[in-house]
């Protein structure tokens, strides 16, 4: 596209832009509704992409077990070996 096509575009585009806004748009409640709910959604499902504690996250156990408490398989526990 050359500079006058793309300015010859840009004009109409503002000429229907113009348009649109004198005349009058009405939603019903439902579509307010909708609207609203659509913008919630995504504003749920864009915070929790960028939050950066969704990120790199690990939960760890530090629970080590070293043979000494009960249950161990070593036989040395106090039910006499048997676990």
């Amino acid at each position: 596209m050359t500079t006058t096509q793309l300015k010859e575009r840009a004009a109409d585009l503002r000429e229907t832009t113009a348009s649109l806004m004198k005349s009058e748009i009405t939603f019903t409640k439902l579509d307010f509704c909708l609207i609203g709910a659509v913008c919630f959604l995504a504003g749920i499902c864009i915070g929790l992409l960028t939050a950066p504690l969704t990120h790199e996250i690990h939960v760890l156990s530090y629970n080590t077990n070293n043979g000494s408490g009960n249950g161990s398989k070593n036989g040395n526990n106090k039910n006499g070996g048997k676990s």
